[in-house]
């Protein structure tokens, strides 16, 4: 059976691509547009730069890329629309499908649900959650970066965790999975419209399941595939 000890499961979801699924292309469109009102940009290197810089810091990220573009003096103008964005050319950003009944299952079986996410108490995007997280539900990343193993076990220390397996990371950037994997939690890649099959592969070895939607993560959850919660069976 199941040790009595074990801590809660805890899942670490993320906001842009995971809990919004569209969230994430509508930030690179934004991003692309913002960087294209100051210098020309194909959206094709604004895609590869926004998929380096997604899982790190936003404003450390975000100053880099406009320093390098010769464009620094417009960053907390382009930061403020990005954070204060709901709708990019019309299209609103919302909710993944399911997220409200995979939330509600998933609190039954008595795990706890994070929002582990970049954005703050600022961020307009964050409203979409009210009434769906509690503030204590969300994780306060500050300057940490996703990308860095030493985020994760810090926060594993925070919470006095001894167990890092009994966590598990859902994002759709393998960046962030990787360092979840190398800090001991278990890794869910939520597939969507940004980080194509290329992006992924050579990142492979740190990601423990892959789901595109919140039903197909609420399946594997139940299953006690990513959460450890399996009960051997009778003579294991």
């Amino acid at each position: 059976m199941v040790s009595a000890d074990l801590s809660p499961h805890t899942v670490l979801l993320d906001f842009d691509g995971v809990l919004s699924m569209n969230a994430s292309g509508l930030l690179l469109r934004a991003l692309h547009a913002g960087i294209n009102r100051h210098t020309e940009l194909p959206v094709e290197a604004t895609a590869l730069q926004f998929k380096a810089i997604s899982a790190f810091p936003q404003h450390d990220s975000l100053r880099a890329l406009f320093m390098g573009l010769g464009i620094e003096r417009h960053l907390d103008e382009e930061i403020g629309i990005l954070r204060s964005s709901l709708t990019v050319d019309g299209v609103g950003m919302t909710l993944s499908e399911g997220v409200e009944e995979f939330c509600a299952g998933q609190r039954a079986r008595g795990v706890r649900l994070r929002v582990f996410s970049t954005m703050d108490e600022r961020t307009a995007r964050r409203s979409l959650l009210d009434g769906l997280f509690d503030p204590r539900d969300f994780v306060s990343l500050g300057h940490a970066s996703k990308a860095a193993p030493g985020t994760y076990t810090a926060l594993l220390a925070a919470e006095d965790e001894s167990q890092p397996h009994r966590w598990t990371l859902v994002d759709d950037s393998p960046l962030a999975l990787r360092a979840a994997k190398i800090a001991g939690l278990r890794t869910v890649l939520m597939r969507g419209d940004v980080f194509t099959d290329d992006d992924v592969r050579p990142f492979t070895s740190y990601i423990d399941e892959e789901v595109a939607s919140f039903g197909e993560l609420g399946a594997l959850l139940g299953t006690g595939k990513v959460s450890g919660d399996l009960v051997p069976a009778a003579g294991a």
